[in-house]
């Protein structure tokens, strides 16, 4: 599998020094600094203040050369690497404070650095390369020059990501930030892209997973199968998949075997390749187990494990204390180690499992899961319900920091809360300052909520949830953010969630059967004017929409197949209509 390799220009000197040369010229016994932001694009250059600009924040390996003019000399290099410009950090490296990534006047770079002293022989030419590639947006350059001056080659950097070999696009009129957005995720999912999913190249490079966005964008599931198989090797003797895999220190997160039973049940979905599935069911129903054993005389999950983080989200109001110095893990529930989130995604988790399992010929645990789900939302409700909204541990010990959207999401998306409390639940805990707000990452579960409570409230929410994407495009990011909480990482491939709304809920293609062999198309036709979109499905399918404005305020709306599946349509404020298996649907929708 060849990876995708892009070579990016060399270093053009724009400023002061050898105005409009590839080369640089250093002269003996002194010191020159510059600093670099860079990008796939790569004009580089050092401009008037003394720094080297570029584009966009990239992943590469560089090579620095340096040659002797006339006879032998030395040089002692130190590059800093950075995603930005940023404010004094609250506590380096986890919690930080940024504003523009390119405003030099008001912050300063920090981050890791090489170091590296070259003798370099009389004409002759020496270059450093690191063995690995870097991460950066911005560089900062400090050079010392011995007894004779040396010549700076151009920098030569290499760009080397896995394929991602993108077939979807997005074309929408009237927005002007939907196509940056949409560009912008691409980048941010290609740069934490290589032999596996990389979590945040700058500080991590461990793997984890977002396989929906790629799956949307190319219909291609090799790195996401590779994904899936390395978490299911990482299993520890308590039966849970570490988070991260493969890492010399392991580490256990609660929530995230149970994302990882979410990834098996999408890939089938997607992908439908039932062997596949079934290889893993050994290991779901493990992990399941271990959330049953820690199923307490409430009826709710309790008690896990010390060395089993409860992260659940990154959390400003969660506040960190000296016993519990982690902003992930909510406040409510901290000393009886019982929180609702936990069963309420258990209770989901078990559900989508038991689908599964009915849908790869193995449905002798399904209705174990079903009976497994019920009983944890009997259990939610009775002491984890205050009467008007869920509480992140029991309601007894309530107080003001004991109220999360992320409850109110899971107890919809769980099917815990009745359905006439959907919309309810979430539309005020979203209006409510009070209530731990979710962070990127979140939103998409939360947008899941959204959507399941009905395509008013989901609208409704429309205009103002990509404020945070918009925020970041206004400070300059190239890539997306980990959070804004921490803000320590500015690429993070989970940030790229507008990939999945746009495909699945404006364009509003959704697979509905295994192997996308079943598909429903249901446009959300009141948010946009006219879009010009396309959606991989599977690995060999891609799906065009297209609507556009009529004469008489009608839309005239066509989805088109390369290969023909089962299609379920629904117009807003309209029935589901069956169009059986066929490549084409074109549909007439009369506002109101």
């Amino acid at each position: 599998m060849p990876f995708e390799r892009t070579t990016l220009p060399g270093l053009t000197v724009v400023g002061s020094i050898e105005a409009g040369s590839n080369v640089v010229e250093l002269d003996s016994h002194k010191g020159w600094q510059a600093q670099v932001d860079e990008s796939i694009q790569f004009p580089m250059g050092l401009i008037d203040d003394g720094f080297l600009h570029a584009d966009t924040h990239s992943t590469a390996f560089l090579r620095w050369a340096f040659q002797g003019i006339t006879n032998a000399s030395q040089i002692t290099l130190k590059v800093t690497y950075s995603e930005g410009y940023e404010l004094e950090p609250r506590s380096y490296p986890y919690f930080r404070k940024k504003t523009d990534r390119l405003d030099a006047k008001s912050g300063h770079l920090i981050g890791p650095y090489d170091a590296a002293t070259l003798d370099i022989p009389d004409t002759q030419t020496v270059a450093y390369e690191p063995f690995w590639f870097r991460t950066f947006r911005l560089l900062r350059l400090e050079i010392i020059v011995g007894e004779e001056p040396v010549r700076m080659l151009p920098l030569e950097a290499t760009q080397v990501n896995y394929p991602l070999a993108v077939k979807a696009s997005w074309t929408e009129l009237g927005d002007e930030y939907s196509e940056r957005i949409w560009d912008v995720s691409i980048r941010t999912m290609r740069n934490c892209m290589f032999d596996g999913y990389s979590d945040c190249p700058f500080y991590e490079q461990l793997h984890r997973a977002v396989g929906l966005f790629h799956y949307l964008l190319s219909g291609d599931d090799r790195l996401m199968r590779q994904a899936i198989t390395n978490f299911a090797a990482s299993v520890t003797f308590e039966g849970l998949t570490q988070s991260r895999f493969p890492s010399h220190v392991p580490q256990l997160i609660a929530g995230f075997p149970l994302y990882w039973v979410l990834q098996v049940c999408d890939h089938h979905l997607y992908f439908g390749d039932t062997r596949f599935a079934r290889s893993f069911l050994p290991r779901i129903d493990g992990v399941l187990d271990f959330f049953d054993v820690h199923i307490d005389t409430l009826g709710l999950v309790s008690g896990l494990p010390e060395d089993v983080w409860q992260y659940v989200d990154w959390v400003t109001t969660w506040g960190a204390t000296e016993d519990y110095p982690d902003k992930g893990v909510p406040t409510s529930g901290r000393k009886s180690n019982r929180h609702t989130y936990f069963s309420m995604l258990y209770a989901y988790v078990l559900q989508q499992a038991a689908r599964l399992v009915r849908d790869v010929g193995r449905p002798g645990y399904a209705e174990e899961y079903e009976a497994r789900a019920a009983a944890l939302q009997q259990a939610i409700r009775a002491h984890c319900y205050d009467g008007h909204f869920f509480t992140d541990s029991t309601a007894d010990i309530a107080d003001e920091m004991s109220y999360s959207q992320h409850c109110q999401v899971f107890a919809v998306l769980s099917g815990t809360a009745r359905p006439e409390d959907h919309a309810r639940l979430l539309m005020e805990s979203f209006a409510d300052s009070r209530f731990a707000k979710c962070s990127y990452m979140m939103r998409f579960y939360a947008l899941r909520a959204l959507s399941l409570a009905g395509d008013q409230v989901y609208d409704s929410f429309w205009p103002q949830l990509w404020d945070p994407w918009r925020n970041m495009l206004a400070n300059n990011l190239s890539t997306w953010e980990e959070d804004d909480v921490r803000q320590r990482s500015d690429c993070h491939a989970w940030s790229s969630v507008p990939i999945y709304e746009y495909c699945t809920e404006l364009a509003g293609i959704r697979p509905i059967a295994p192997g996308s062999s079943k598909i429903l198309f249901k446009p959300r036709l009141g948010l946009s004017d006219a879009i010009q979109a396309k959606v991989a499905l599977g690995k060999d399918n891609v799906a065009t929409i297209s609507w556009t404005m009529g004469g008489g305020g009608e839309k005239n709306v066509e989805l088109r197949l390369e290969k023909p599946v089962e299609i379920v349509s629904q117009l807003p404020g309209g029935l589901e209509e069956e169009h059986g298996v066929t490549d084409c649907v074109k549909l007439v929708h009369k506002a109101g």
